[in-house]
């Protein structure tokens, strides 16, 4: 079966007839036969690409990630809350998405592509790569003070990473999304260690 990349299905929507006033994130998600629920997972992380983020949102936002990769694990069809899929959106702001998102995955698909991909079709792997998803959003939605640099950047990657490849079925580069993802929790494990050893002296100085 030919793989239609998510970009061509967001490039069909674009050029298909003007869109209406009530479309809604359920009916973009069912337009791009589902594969839109990991757009939706991509679009979340974005602002957390820089080490700069707004304190405290990314827990929200990784507790809604966790949902919905939750929902990949138990294949779920894609859903997401009501006041979020019912949602109109206006003509001119989903057209301004659409086009960067298009703009976007045409870039990313130079080299996220499908390729040696059988192996990501077995219901384990997809179980697995989805839980995966859910452990980086437990990570990402940890409360961890913005002093410590990188702590929802890292994960962000990986996420964006796994997520990419498993929408567009690409067995090689999903490997760097594991590596990406062992670099994370590798990372949080050194700062976890390093507070370990702060507390410490710090206690053992006071006592």
């Amino acid at each position: 079966m030919h793989h239609v990349p998510l970009s061509q299905n967001l490039e069909e929507i674009l050029a298909g007839p003007a869109l209406a006033a009530d479309f809604t994130v359920a009916r973009l998600l069912e337009r791009t036969q589902g594969r839109g629920l990991y757009l939706v997972i991509v679009f979340i992380c974005l602002p957390f690409i820089t080490p700069i983020s707004i304190p405290g949102f990314s827990t929200l936002c990784g507790f809604v990630i966790g949902f919905l990769a939750l929902c990949l694990a138990l294949r779920l069809p894609p859903w997401l809350p009501r006041f979020i899929a019912a949602h109109p959106l206006s003509s001119t702001r989903l057209h301004k998405v659409l086009r960067a998102s298009v703009k976007v995955l045409r870039f990313v698909e130079k080299w996220i592509k499908p390729r040696r991909s059988a192996w990501l079709s077995w219901r384990p792997i997809q179980v697995g790569n989805a839980l995966v998803l859910v452990f980086l959003a437990g990570l990402l939605a940890l409360p961890i003070p913005p002093l410590i640099p990188f702590t929802n950047t890292l994960p962000s990657y990986a996420i964006i990473l796994i997520a990419l490849c498993m929408m567009e079925e690409d067995g090689v580069m999903i490997w760097a999304g594991y590596a990406a993802g062992l670099g994370s929790v590798g990372y949080f494990v050194f700062c976890a260690d390093k507070i370990g050893h702060a507390l410490a002296r710090w206690l053992g100085s006071g006592a």
